[in-house]
């Protein structure tokens, strides 16, 4: 299981009004069109940063938090690259769920109540491919649970000041291994895998 975010120097994912400002500029910072499934417009990133998104594995499946589903308002019924999402919430799906996808295809998500029910859920809908996490809280939770195997910070050379912290609320000390750094324009990436079993 991964978790990948974009996220200032010191340490928040966005705002406190939601609003992501600068972090997702490295998006357009470049010539290279880069599409990602289900999404409506390419992104234009560097040639680094695009031989870095080409890179990463394609997830089989999400577990999103409630709140960054809202934000996004559930992504328009198209999470990213496509895959299932399992939403971990308490509360009913919106009123107006689920949307009019463009393609006409069913919408991929499921809303559960537990992150057991959600770790089973999305197991069984990545059929053995790799498990993404959407959303700080539930990224918290899974790393508590010491089911999260690498994290992945795109780091973006700005301070918020405050907002939405990544890693807010861990109880206790997680030990990554040392990362590996890959250099971008607005962006620096950096992958860490996470020592199993090494929560102090």
């Amino acid at each position: 299981m991964s978790a990948q975010f974009s996220m200032s120097l010191d340490g928040f994912i966005a705002r406190d009004d939601d609003g992501i400002g600068p972090l997702f500029d490295w998006y357009e910072a470049g010539s290279v069109e880069t599409w990602m499934p289900g999404h409506p417009v390419p992104f234009h990133l560097s040639e680094a940063d695009a031989a870095y998104w080409q890179s990463l594995p394609r997830e089989g499946a999400f577990i999103a938090g409630r709140r960054i589903f809202d934000m996004t308002k559930g992504w328009g019924g198209h999470p990213p690259n496509e895959s299932p999402t399992v939403v971990l919430t308490h509360r009913e799906p919106p009123s107006d769920w689920p949307p009019v996808r463009r393609d006409g295809r069913p919408v991929p998500f499921e809303f559960v109540a537990d992150l057991e029910s959600a770790l089973e859920r999305a197991a069984h809908l990545a059929d053995g491919k790799e498990i993404g996490v959407a959303g700080a809280d539930v990224a918290q939770q899974c790393l508590r649970l010491g089911v999260v195997d690498e994290l992945r910070v795109d780091l973006i050379p700005v301070l918020l000041g405050s907002g939405i912290r990544w890693f807010g609320e861990l109880g206790g000390d997680i030990m990554l291994e040392d990362p590996v750094i890959i250099p971008g324009t607005r962006v620096t990436h950096l992958s860490y895998q996470v020592r199993s079993g090494d929560v102090r």
